[in-house]
């Protein structure tokens, strides 16, 4: 089954990742994957390659000083798991790993997906969603609603209900990156179908890249970690300190995810990721 294949990908040193075919990518341009030359991490073991859809890095340009503080990053792993348990975040049920043995459906006999847009604040979340709602035609869309304070920051989420046809709709979602709102934002994990990990790619911004994928850990537990379908979304890849791709990747330690280079405010390689987190949601999910 899929979803077992998958499990056994993430629990051993992962493969190159496929490049989608044009079927599944419809009109989007397929872009060639390159690759970084991160800094050495000392491990016992070789770090596995991880196949990124894209990466731009000017040669000869200067990242800046990258400072990773433990205080900086560490985050309350009692209060995380709090925050879980109230939210009702549990290990996944032998049901829940069957596709299409628990389904969430409305009064009208839809199916609903939730997907969820992650990452630490001003990542590029909103401005990711807000490209997709103005851009992708070929879907029905209701009302985006955003909850934002006075300078754009989401303080609890943003909802976009998007429907595929008659009888499937996905319920995207993306959470207030601020740390204060920790509370709020695991809360929007609950039933979580899919998930798009969106991280800053500028030095200054590790820190917190490196706390909020140690929360999401800490939230989600081993075996939904293992078992959801997540993307990883490179955020930035425009400004010129933007650091390597395979540098972020190996940092993050997300090797086997896969991972797409994306600019949101010009929508670079926004349409690929989110087909392709739809694609394996409803794999996983349905089981189609």
């Amino acid at each position: 089954m899929p979803i077992f294949r998958r499990f056994g990908r993430r629990s051993k040193a992962p493969k190159e990742e496929d490049t989608p075919s044009k079927a599944e990518l419809g009109s989007a341009a397929p872009v060639e994957g390159i690759t970084g030359s991160p800094p050495k991490k000392p491990k016992t073991m070789a770090v596995p390659r991880t196949k990124v859809f894209e990466e731009r890095v000017p040669a000869g340009v200067s990242m800046g000083r990258l400072i990773a503080s433990s205080e900086e990053i560490a985050v309350d792993a009692e209060k995380t798991v709090d925050y879980a348990k109230r939210a009702r975040i549990h290990p996944q049920t032998a049901a829940e790993i069957v596709p299409g043995k628990v389904l969430k459906r409305d009064e009208e006999g839809r199916v609903h997906i939730k997907i969820v847009f992650y990452g630490p604040s001003l990542s590029g979340k909103t401005t990711a969603l807000r490209w997709l709602f103005a851009n992708v035609r070929s879907l029905a869309k209701g009302k985006i609603v955003e909850i934002s304070d006075e300078l754009g920051r989401t303080t609890f989420f943003d909802f976009i209900p998007v429907s595929a046809s008659d009888r499937m709709v996905f319920d995207v979602f993306t959470v207030a990156g601020q740390r204060r709102h920790a509370a709020s934002r695991i809360k929007v994990l609950r039933d979580c179908d899919g998930l798009i990990f969106m991280a800053d790619s500028t030095p200054e911004q590790m820190n917190e890249n490196l706390a909020s994928i140690q929360e999401l850990r800490i939230a989600l537990g081993t075996d939904r970690m293992a078992m959801l379908p997540i993307i990883v979304s490179l955020n930035k890849r425009d400004l010129p300190n933007a650091l390597p791709v395979d540098y972020m990747v190996q940092m993050l330690d997300l090797e086997g995810y896969p991972v797409f280079a994306t600019i949101a405010t010009e929508g670079k390689n926004l349409l690929r990721m989110f087909q392709r987190v739809l694609r394996d949601a409803l794999i996983f999910k349905v089981g189609i």
